[in-house]
């Protein structure tokens, strides 16, 4: 699981909207897949995947009938940067369930990577939780591979001024 409720665990919690979960797959014909997501009941929010061409390829955004206004979201990727948040996920007790997170490191990369306003202050709330003690050897080596050294550099300042 990675997005807000991820940051539930490793951050300041926040009101989300939809769950998103970080699939390592390579399927040249979705068609099984797709099969077993509408045996489950879920399915395919089409009027979202036209009004976001650009994701269609990497986010299936799904509905299921116990839930129709909180969509999941199934990210796809086989790049290697997301092939190390796999390897390093974490099991998390949730509610009595044992849930696979990415870890906070692996967060903060990709909250970082989606830039938008809300995802920098996830990252401060992370940064400063005093439960955590962030890896920042992994941190910069995956920040200079993504282009994102600038991003963080920002974050782990305005964590440690307080903005």
């Amino acid at each position: 699981m990675i997005g807000a409720l991820a940051l539930g665990v490793w951050g300041t919690p926040r009101a989300t909207y939809d769950v998103d979960f970080l699939i390592l797959a390579h399927c040249n014909d979705p068609q099984p897949f797709l099969g077993l997501l509408r045996a489950a009941g879920f399915s395919i929010n089409e009027t979202w995947h036209d009004a976001n061409p650009m994701a269609r390829e990497v986010v299936l955004r799904l509905a299921h009938p116990t839930a129709p206004h909180f969509p999941v979201d199934l990210v796809f990727s086989l790049g290697p940067f997301d092939r190390a948040v796999l390897d390093r996920r974490q099991a998390v007790d949730f509610h009595g369930l044992t849930i696979w997170m990415s870890s906070p490191e692996d967060l903060v990369l990709m909250k970082l990577r989606a830039s938008r306003p809300r995802d920098f202050d996830d990252v401060i709330s992370i940064v400063k939780n005093p439960r955590l003690h962030l890896d920042l050897d992994y941190l910069w080596g995956w920040a200079n591979q993504l282009g994102l050294h600038g991003e963080l550099s920002y974050v782990l300042h305005a964590a440690d001024t307080g903005r």
